[in-house]
């Protein structure tokens, strides 16, 4: 009884908290990262001891103590602790990181430096998982990661370790960007890309500065920004410096949705030929920031934009060229290609062929869950609506709904 007394106090107190800053379930749950069913059951005092990370990061958002939501006891450190060192030991411990939290601002302990290559390597590794399992499987760790480097790292890190550890961080709040996107939650994803932004600025760094400009021209062409898509991935091209050619091939391919999206074919072909040039020319190791800018990618973006300027045709043997050759370790992209070629084979009047297509995207969807997927095997679903008494649409529509 004593327990569950104390976890309803918890959650009477996280409920207080949040009604206090006018906020709703579901804005608390966008701020941290979780489901609204999450801070619901919480607050419904439904805690288990696997709650711990959660706990953590509500109360930091909220402006909590651990104590107030009954982790005080779950922790070895002393009551001088604040919320921020309190969360970033949680996540620390989680990753591995030896790094301890100070008593103070004033009284920090160095970082070290070996957490760099640390972050640089599990950051690689959750980039495979979601190419591979899609973004829920990475999720949280990055938000967890991200806490360390923006609560205890930074604050304590000197220059030039302090400057390493902001291109590190930018490029994990970038990663957390792409993965919003790919969560359908565009609001998350341009925030986390500003911070991105922030940090790289701070660092003075030309080529990731580019790179996260080219990233928020993509996320515009996702919003159907066409004019701030163009005009960001023309940003990304005129910075100085030594941007690998992948990167500004990638900003060209952004420039190329953007004058699809306006009706603008010469502009847009122009700009899919230079990002050609440049990803033929490069020989430099893929692994490298920008690096999935492949052959392989750069002929779905073709094919995306031949299907964005009326030509389905064109789209549909560009796309089935791309899938040809994609890299097994984009799974996920790759079912994302195949819903778009799908779309394709809608709009060039093959019902058929635009069904088991759109399965087999559906089958990838499914082992990934891609909003951006999903998405887009609506819009096949909507393109077929001329056939829809056809046994393989009504097979699809019905389980395209079930998802």
């Amino acid at each position: 009884m004593g327990q569950l007394a104390q976890h309803s106090s918890a959650g009477e107190a996280i409920s207080a908290a949040r009604r206090a800053r006018g906020w709703t379930q579901q804005q608390l749950a966008d701020m941290c990262g979780y489901s609204q069913s999450t801070i619901s059951r919480l607050e419904r005092g439904r805690q288990s001891a696997r709650d711990v990370d959660v706990l953590a990061l509500v109360a930091d958002r909220l402006g909590m103590a651990p104590s107030q939501v009954g982790l005080a006891g779950n922790t070895p450190h002393n009551a001088d602790v604040n919320r921020r060192d309190f969360l970033g030991t949680t996540t620390a411990a989680a990753a591995g990181l030896a790094i301890l939290p100070a008593a103070s601002s004033t009284t920090r302990r160095p970082v070290n430096p070996a957490v760099v290559g640390h972050l640089q390597q599990l950051r690689a590794t959750l980039v495979q998982s979601d190419g591979l399992y899609g973004p829920h499987a990475a999720i949280s760790a990055v938000h967890d990661h991200l806490a360390v480097i923006e609560q205890q790292l930074l604050p304590a890190a000197r220059r030039p370790l302090r400057r390493e550890i902001l291109q590190t961080g930018a490029e994990w709040a970038e990663f957390a960007g792409w993965l919003y996107e790919d969560l359908g939650r565009p609001e998350e994803a341009l925030w986390w890309s500003d911070r991105a932004m922030e940090w790289v600025q701070e660092a003075d760094d030309p080529v990731r500065q580019a790179f996260i400009l080219m990233r928020k021209a993509q996320q515009s062409v996702g919003l159907g920004q066409q004019q701030r898509a163009v005009g960001l991935a023309s940003a990304a091209l005129r910075v100085r410096g030594d941007v690998p050619a992948r990167i500004r091939a990638s900003a060209h391919l952004q420039a190329a949705h953007g004058h699809a999206l306006i009706g603008g074919e010469l502009p847009a072909l122009r700009a899919l030929d230079a990002a050609q040039t440049l990803v033929e020319g490069d020989e430099t190791v893929s692994d490298q920031l920008g690096g999935y800018c492949n052959h392989a990618y750069v002929h779905a973006q073709r094919a995306t934009c031949y299907l964005k300027l009326g030509k389905p045709t064109d789209a549909v043997t560009t796309y089935q060229q791309a899938i040809d050759h994609w890299p097994a370790i984009y799974q996920r992209e790759r079912g994302l290609h195949l819903a778009r070629l799908a779309t394709a084979h809608a709009a060039d009047r093959a019902p058929d062929a635009a069904c088991a297509t759109a399965m087999a995207a559906l089958e990838i969807s499914r082992e990934t869950e891609s909003r951006r997927t999903t998405a887009e095997l609506r819009r096949v679903v909507t393109g077929l609506a001329p056939w829809r008494r056809n046994a393989m649409v009504r097979e699809l529509s019905e389980a395209v709904a079930a998802v």
